[in-house]
């Protein structure tokens, strides 16, 4: 099971901004779900252009808190540098 939250923080950590779809399958969750973590402020995201981004960084912060994940799994230094100035 860690095996698959590695390789989404990997997808994730290429892009900063992803749509609600492609974070859907990803995680494999649904988009109501995503929508639901974004109205209880679990993850974060913008409306831009019509269409609402979500913040890679805070699904990797979301998978930290919830310990599906540990920061030391994160290869990419500049997403562990991001969460580090977000004070996770």
């Amino acid at each position: 099971m860690n095996n698959r939250f590695e390789r989404i923080v990997e997808e994730l950590g290429e892009y900063r901004w992803i749509t609600i779809q492609d974070c859907s399958e990803m995680m494999g969750i649904s988009t109501r779900t995503l929508y639901k973590y974004l109205k209880e402020e679990r993850i974060k995201g913008v409306i831009y252009q019509r269409r609402r981004l979500i913040d890679s960084i805070s699904v990797i912060k979301y998978l930290l808190e919830n310990k599906c994940l540990e920061i030391n799994q994160i290869r990419n230094e500049g997403v562990k540098k991001e969460l580090t100035y977000s004070n996770f």
